[in-house]
């Protein structure tokens, strides 16, 4: 990232903290249950695909997990979505970020994280500014092959429009 002349630095900082923010807003949004600000972070055809729930297609659809009886549930319970800090590749107008994400549940004994999974994010910058959802992929890190697969590609590219 240190290469390039001042504007093209600042222009990657810029870029990578509006990734950070659209990843870690959508766990607010959620809990929230505010799904217009769920819905601002996918792109009208982004898809969210939870490996062991399956796939929200369209904002419509990731916006309406918010409604959801079973979220709805989690929420009155008392649990938060978090994601860490996530590793990002940017590639002019399209990103990749790696991250995990869990859901801290509130139980008898206090809290503990009642799902982790490994997730890649790709994302594209929108037309007025910022950065959206186009794909979201979750695997539960529960000792198969997947979510570790998915980890190791935190150094590629994200794919071509």
């Amino acid at each position: 990232m240190s290469s390039g002349n001042v504007e093209e630095r600042l222009r990657a900082v810029e870029d990578r903290l509006e990734i950070y923010q659209t990843i870690c807003g959508y766990g607010y949004a959620v809990d929230g249950c505010n799904p217009q600000a769920v819905g601002s972070f996918y792109a009208e055809d982004g898809v969210y695909a939870v490996a062991d729930i399956g796939k929200y297609e369209g904002r419509a659809q990731v916006e309406a997990i918010t409604r959801d009886a079973h979220h709805l549930g989690l929420v009155a319970a008392g649990c938060a979505h978090v994601s860490t800090l996530p590793y990002v590749v940017i590639d002019g107008d399209r990103a990749a970020a790696t991250c995990h994400t869990m859901v801290m549940m509130h139980g008898e004994d206090g809290f503990f994280i009642g799902r982790l999974s490994a997730s890649r994010i790709e994302l594209s910058r929108k037309p007025e500014g910022g950065w959206q959802i186009d794909h979201r992929q979750n695997y539960m890190q529960q000792g198969g092959p997947e979510g570790p697969a998915l980890l190791a590609r935190l150094k590629e590219a994200p794919k071509a429009a």
